[in-house]
């Protein structure tokens, strides 16, 4: 395929690098964990369609043979924060009616066009074998979409910082080795002593003090030699440099460190779900309903949305003002309210009835109350 501003049309992954480091994965787990919980839903007019064996079940219980809805979430986003861009299959059946979506993890992508200018991607996976998919059949969720015309920008200039982060911890682990480690340097007083005679003495200084049953740690020489024991001091990063070292992954990740370590406030975690799990749930929102539905079907009003109840991290007090405004506004129902504060739903009518202040008329009977037709 030709493309405007690039001369490759293919894209490779950068393997293993970014999701092998340990805090880039905690960060990428975090986003992919919070978006899971992401609800989809197909509506038409802003209304649920909850038409038995629709696009509905797919996707809120078993997208695909292998998967729940969180796992093909989890999935989705961890691919698409490892290598920029996730793929997803739209799988149907001969007659033509949707089955199942399923994420593709490929080593490298192809683009490809027949005479017709239809756009084709062919999958290289890592046993070898190809697959070539119709582009509009595959829902594309992409990051750092910039330089390519297609595909999603690579990860590749965190590279830097995830090769620092492993060196750090790499520093570490050997500085603990060497400082458990003696060294030194063994020096007989005889001169000229062969080669082979040095060499067994050293092996037989080494393996008396390597000695399992040497409890002591302590080696005895004669006085045929001196042992001088050399200080190493590794040279590792102190604290400071470290959390540098980790907060330039969480930078560019977007996320901070009270997220990672799963202790935010109500505010961090506003701040979390506006920067990033917000923008997923309307990429995610507008990938779907394009590819799942036809242009005449989108211009009826059918759409995909993924939506979230940002108030489950609120606090107690914000939740109790928030009922209390609803009331007043007659906004929600009682089971709403209740899932609000983490009760279960009592249904039927009594959970369906809406929570309404009595400081306010019910809306049926204003116009007859401001009319003068009830009594007082």
């Amino acid at each position: 395929m030709e493309l405007l501003n690039n001369y490759k049309s293919e894209f490779t992954t950068l393997g293993n690098n970014t999701y092998e480091s340990k805090v880039a994965r905690q960060c990428i787990d975090r986003i992919a964990t919070h978006c899971a919980k992401l609800i989809p839903k197909h509506i038409k007019d802003n209304i649920s369609n909850n038409i038995q064996g629709d696009i509905n079940f797919l996707l809120n219980n078993e997208p695909n043979l292998l998967m729940t809805k969180y796992d093909f979430i989890y999935k989705t986003i961890s691919m698409l924060y490892t290598d920029s861009n996730a793929f997803i299959y739209i799988a149907k059946d001969k007659n033509g009616m949707i089955v199942g979506f399923y994420p593709v993890l490929a080593l490298n992508y192809d683009l490809f066009q027949d005479e017709n200018e239809t756009i084709y991607l062919e999958f290289k996976f890592i046993n070898g074998k190809k697959y070539i998919l119709p582009y509009l059949e595959l829902i594309h969720l992409r990051l750092f979409y910039n330089r390519h015309d297609i595909f999603g920008t690579n990860n590749k200039v965190l590279k830097t910082d995830l090769d620092t982060a492993h060196t750090a911890s790499e520093g570490i682990k050997n500085a603990i080795k060497t400082s458990n480690n003696l060294k030194g340097i063994l020096k007989y007083g005889q001169s000229m002593l062969k080669e082979k005679d040095l060499k067994a003495s050293k092996e037989a200084f080494v393996a008396d003090f390597l000695n399992l049953e040497n409890e002591s740690g302590i080696a005895a020489v004669d006085s045929k030699a001196d042992f001088q024991e050399v200080n190493l001091k590794p040279i590792t990063l102190d604290r400071e440099q470290l959390e540098q070292v980790n907060y330039n992954i969480f930078d560019y990740f977007g996320i901070s460190e009270s997220i990672v370590r799963n202790n935010f406030t109500e505010e961090e975690w506003n701040a979390f779900f506006e920067g990033i799990i917000e923008p997923r749930a309307i990429q995610m929102s507008d990938a779907f309903t394009n590819k799942v539905f036809s242009k005449k079907a989108r211009k009826e009003g059918h759409k995909i949305v993924f939506t979230a109840n940002r108030l489950q991290y609120a606090s107690l007090k914000t939740k109790i003002l928030l009922l209390k405004e609803a009331g007043d506004r007659a906004m929600l129902k009682v089971d709403e309210g209740r899932e609000i504060i983490d009760l279960p739903p009592i249904g039927g009518e009594e959970g369906n009835k809406i929570i309404q202040s009595l400081n306010y008329i019910d809306g049926r009977i204003a116009n007859n109350y401001q009319g003068g037709g009830i009594d007082g």
